[in-house]
């Protein structure tokens, strides 16, 4: 008898688990696709169609990443002056209307393998630490930053910070082909949307930007 029962309970332990996927199923979605793109209102056909990817695909699949590129597609038809911002882009963003943002105080480009100073922003960190243009940063704090092909976000994560806090760069200078290190504590920068203007003409101005 006790043999018996221990082949049943595995029997029902399957069969519970089996329906309870089954009604889960059911209750989180029993709208066929058709059904699905043709009865919902317009405003819901989005979300249902996310939601359906989501639990029916079979690979992973980032809804956010959809979202994005729907939202995009949609506000292309608009007119061009109608944009998305993602959120891992809106504190640059703001940062651009605010008109100043904390850090370092420098413009620079990956060059090669490493990152060159382009300008010191005059009176900025990077300036007042004698920083010019043309040097390349090879780290920060404990961070290499060379031979890594590092995007410039996230070049602009290791060298932004809090205000008032410190970053130790490590610093090559083609001039006298010396390496250097130097501690810059982070500040406030100012973004300048027009670098330069003046009048050409009586009617025609110059501005550089």
């Amino acid at each position: 008898m006790r043999r018996k029962h221990s082949y049943i309970w595995p029997t029902i332990i399957a069969s519970a688990v089996a329906l309870g996927i089954f009604v889960g199923g059911k209750l989180h979605f029993n709208d066929t696709p058709e059904k699905l793109f043709t009865t919902n209102s317009k405003k819901d056909k989005l979300n249902r169609l996310i939601d359906y990817i989501d639990y029916e695909y079979v690979d992973e699949i980032d809804t956010d990443s959809i979202v994005d590129v729907t939202v995009n597609q949609i506000l292309e038809k608009l007119d061009p002056h109608s944009v998305y911002i993602p959120k891992n882009e809106m504190d640059r963003v703001s940062e651009n209307m605010k008109g100043d943002f904390v850090g370092i105080g420098i413009n620079f480009y990956p060059y090669k393998d490493t990152i060159a100073v382009i300008r010191t922003v005059p009176k900025g960190p990077s300036y007042l630490k004698g920083i010019k243009s043309g040097d390349r940063i090879l780290m920060a704090d404990f961070d290499t930053l060379f031979g890594k092909d590092l995007s410039s976000e996230a070049i602009i994560r290791k060298l932004r910070g809090k205000k008032g806090s410190s970053v130790k760069l490590r610093v090559y200078r083609k001039e006298g082909d010396k390496i250097f290190t130097v501690d810059v504590k982070r500040g406030v920068v100012p973004i300048k949307s027009v670098q330069s203007y003046f009048m050409l003409t009586e009617d025609m101005g110059y501005i550089k930007v």
